[in-house]
């Protein structure tokens, strides 16, 4: 992640801090208790790097780029451990098909690469076809780690297919789908939809697509009163 306000290893080391949970988590008892360990030492990575991000951020308080940017590769090595935890240790699986394959995607403001400290953290997690159960127990394993983390996390499970019908039916989840951001997973599958996004939705659809992002604000700033000129604007969702 370019032009940080601290360097990458002042923030998180995703590789220490799963070789740290790796070392403890054999001696849980059950799933809960290895999600616990998994949350302890991610909690507490989390937190010395919000301390220094505070720091940092407190000398220089013009950096606000640059921890917007920090912001993000925190929560990206959040999410990357979450995953690796889901999947190593609290559903392994010895011989994954290729209906087995997960890749997780940031999308909106984090997949653009922008947060502010208390941003939602709205993730898509794709897989090539239908979802399988062994997908399913490591996206809620995931889930619950990331919710025991106090992230405020919007998700979606989708495949590339949903991904291109959604897209076309929905603008919001179209403008979604055009700042996503390859996490971590199976990158061939990000690939794919990459790919498919922009020879079958993206591609000619420039002036259909202004349209409506032109409609749906004007809608947006009607449900907000409609003028410039309010006691207490919403600085997000009014006029102005």
């Amino acid at each position: 992640m370019p032009n940080m306000i601290l360097p990458g290893v002042g923030i998180i080391d995703p590789r220490a801090l799963l070789a740290a949970i790796a070392a403890e988590i054999g001696t849980a008892t059950d799933h809960k208790a290895a999600r616990a360990v998994a949350v302890r030492h991610m909690a507490e990575a989390k937190a010395r790097a919000n301390a220094a991000l505070e720091a940092a951020f407190t000398k220089s308080p013009l950096k606000s780029r640059p921890l917007t940017h920090a912001q993000v590769y925190l929560t990206d090595g959040l999410v990357m451990t979450a995953l690796e935890v889901a999947r190593q240790y609290l559903h392994p699986l010895p011989n994954p098909t290729e209906a087995e394959r997960i890749a997780v995607l940031a999308v909106g403001g984090y997949g653009r690469a922008e947060m502010a400290p208390q941003s939602d953290v709205d993730l898509l997690f794709l897989t090539p076809w239908k979802i399988t159960r062994w997908a399913e127990s490591v996206i809620e394993s995931m889930l619950y780690m990331l919710w025991d983390l106090k992230l405020k996390v919007g998700h979606a499970s989708r495949t590339v297919k949903d991904c291109i019908r959604l897209g076309r039916e929905d603008i919001t989840i179209r403008t979604a789908l055009l700042e996503h951001r390859f996490i971590v997973g199976d990158a061939s599958l990000a690939t794919e939809l990459n790919d498919k996004l922009w020879s079958d939705l993206f591609r000619n659809t420039g002036p259909e697509f202004i349209e409506a992002k032109l409609l749906e604000r004007s809608e947006r700033h009607r449900r907000r009163g409609g003028q410039r000129y309010v006691l207490e604007p919403n600085v997000k969702e009014g006029k102005g």
